[in-house]
Formats: structure tokens, sequence, C-alpha cells
């Protein structure tokens, strides 16, 4: 595991505990605003089995990839490294429509992470896949400080804290391997699929601790690097935060971790828009609000010498919810309706309207042709 905050090179993961949150499209604009900041990123598609980072780009998918380089193709890792049309700003493809990636073996995981750590790069952004799967937590786990995306629907919300729960126990699975006892009674953790089964993360240490003392003490000390970010995105209002907060809150009392949050990021049609034109919302529209929250966020990673610790400069603000939630505010009053734009409800509610007024329409024509036979 990489500790970020002792190192100059910085690896980035980006994961989410389900799909659709927006988590690759995010990866890839926090990337190309980390280059805009002026430090070299190489942006890396590791959604193996569902590759789809190039489209954000704009980039084409004929360019070899993390799948031919797993397969056997003869290709050194620099290889796959390309340029993009963005300055600063690399790309490493993912799984180039080659099939068998997405449950990949621990040698293959290895060898990936090994090459990734060899990067001449200031920023190694990882878009990693959804949900839980062993690749996805060995991904996240490459450095201590990866992002957690989830939106502030309760179902994205849960999904999170199981993300961020399934995490802390691969992390100990792994780090406490060479005690056998140890080992196997954090793998039956990991076999409990029943409601409140698992225990709390303090309460396995103190089983480890029965099991040997000199494991629990690591363990606990393992706990203490883990700092995961949170970014909650597709958000409608500032009150969205509350649905941070709540797993903040669940995270510290049942994983013993501390959760920070780097930003809200507000549904902007904007967003939709870049996507479908194949360009990232920073060019696309500069000046949306998705863009300055998206901005707001490579800016305080990259201010932050030791990211993901603080220097505590948030003089005024409690922590980053704090911060977070003021910054959410003042997004909103920005708009030029107060809100952060047209989303799907929106048109939907739009178009009830106008098949109502419509039918209203068509009735009182209707009135008016009978009354004027009448009258003839």
């Amino acid at each position: 595991m990489v500790i970020n905050e002792n190192v100059d090179r910085k690896v980035i993961p980006v994961a989410s505990g389900k799909g659709g949150v927006g988590k690759t499209v995010l990866a890839a604009n926090l990337a190309l605003a980390l280059a805009e900041s002026g430090k070299h990123t190489v942006l890396v598609d590791l959604d193996l089995g569902g590759s789809n980072l190039h489209t954000c780009l704009g980039l084409k998918n004929i360019n070899p990839g993390v799948g031919n380089f797993l397969s056997g193709a003869e290709l050194d890792f620099c290889d796959i490294i390309v340029e993009t049309p963005y300055r600063r700003l690399r790309f490493i493809p993912g799984d180039v429509l080659v099939t068998g990636l997405a449950a990949i073996n621990n040698p293959q995981k290895k060898r990936i992470a090994k090459q990734l750590l060899k990067i001449d790069a200031d920023f190694i952004i990882l878009d990693l896949g959804s949900g839980t799967s062993t690749a996805v937590l060995d991904f996240f786990l490459v450095s201590n400080s990866g992002i957690v995306v989830t939106t502030p629907q309760p179902t994205a919300v849960t999904n999170a804290f199981g993300f961020l729960k399934n995490l802390v126990f691969r992390f100990l699975q792994r780090a406490l391997s060479s005690h056998q006892e140890v080992k196997r009674y954090i793998t039956s953790l990991n076999k409990e699929h029943l409601p409140h089964s698992t225990p709390t993360v303090s309460q396995a240490l103190s089983r480890i601790e029965e099991i040997d003392a000199d494991s629990a003490k690591k363990a606990r000390l393992y706990v203490t690097m883990i700092h995961p970010k949170l970014a909650i995105n597709l958000a409608q209002s500032p009150g969205d935060l509350d649905a941070g907060l709540k797993l903040r809150d669940l995270v510290r009392k049942n994983l013993d971790i501390e959760l920070d949050c780097m930003g809200l990021i507000y549904d902007d049609a904007a967003v939709e828009a870049s996507v479908t034109e194949r360009e990232p919302v920073l060019r696309f529209e500069p000046d949306a609000v998705a863009s300055i929250q998206i901005k707001r966020i490579a800016e305080k990673i990259v201010k932050e010498p030791r990211f993901p610790l603080t220097s505590g400069d948030r003089e005024g603000y409690g922590d980053s919810f704090e911060l977070a939630h003021t910054e959410a505010k003042e997004d909103f009053k920005g708009r030029p309706d107060g809100s952060p734009g047209i989303v799907p409800s929106d048109i939907e509610n739009l178009l009830q309207v106008i098949t109502e007024q419509k039918k209203r329409i068509n009735e009182l024509q209707g009135t008016v042709r009978m009354l004027t036979l009448k009258d003839i």
C-alpha cells in the first residue's frame, strides 16, 4: 500500500459501492482538473470487464490497454500509456474488449500494481469498477486514500458503507495473513451474510487480541493508516450532504476509521450533455456548477502536500463536512434559478404538465366547436 502522505507521486483510486453514481465521469474530470492545475497526471481505466473511460475523454477504443498487457501480448507497460488531447494528461486504456478480465487472479493484480507504482507522474488516478469484488478492493488498497463516490440516495449510501466495510476487513485479511488462526477468523467474517452478523471492527480486533496480541496491535495500527475520502455526486441541494454525515457517523461507529468529505457535486445538465458529446465537462462547459465543484476537489488535493492529511488551514470550519456544506450552499445560490439545473424528475414533471395542458386545450376546443354549431 502506498502511504500517500509520505510520497510525492500520489495514487488515488476512485470507486463506488454501486453503479450509476457517476464514478467514471468524476474520475475523468478530476484527472483533467489535476492536469490543468499543472500536475502531470495519468488516468487508468481499471474497470476491467466494463471499461468505457476512453469515451469520457473523447478517445477511440483503438489503443492497446491493460487487457492486452495481461493477455500475453508482447507489450511493456509503458507501451500502453497514450497521450490525450489535454496537456499533462496521459491515459491507460482498460480491457479494450479483451474477454475474461472481470475476475483477474492475484498474480495479475500484483503485476498491474507493480507497474502502476513505476509510472512517472504527480498523480495516478485509478477508475475502478463498482461493487466489492476482491479485484476492486485490492486495487483500491494500492494506496491509503482513495475516493468513494456515492449519490445521496439511501441505496447508494448503504452500498458505499458496504464497500468501506469490505475494504477494511479485506485489508486486515491481507495484512495479517501470516498468522493462520487470525487469517481463518477474518476470512470467516467475509462468509457472514445474515443482517448485522458482521462484528464491528472494534469487536473483531478484540477477538483477534484473544487469538494473538501482536496481531491485534498490528491490526489497530493498520486501521489508522486508511484514509478514504467521500464525494457526493448528483446532489440536488445542500441538504443532500446529510447523507454523507450519516455515512461518516456509521463508518466511525462500526469501522473505526475517519471519512473525510472532498465535496458535493450537483446534478448538472451540462454533465449529461458533455457525456453525449464525448468531452469532459470541464472543457465542454468550464463554468458549469459541476465543473467548478470538481475543480475545487482537485484544488484541495493539490494544495495538500501530505494528502490525504490536511494542514489544518480550514480555519472557521469544524471539519471537511462543514466546509463542504458551506461550499454547497454558495454553489446553490450561485445558480441563476437557485437550483443545480434541470434534472430528470423536473423533465418528467414538465412533460406531465404539458400533456395535461394539451388535454385541457383539446377539451376547450371541442366545447367551442359544440357551442358554435349550436348557435348556427
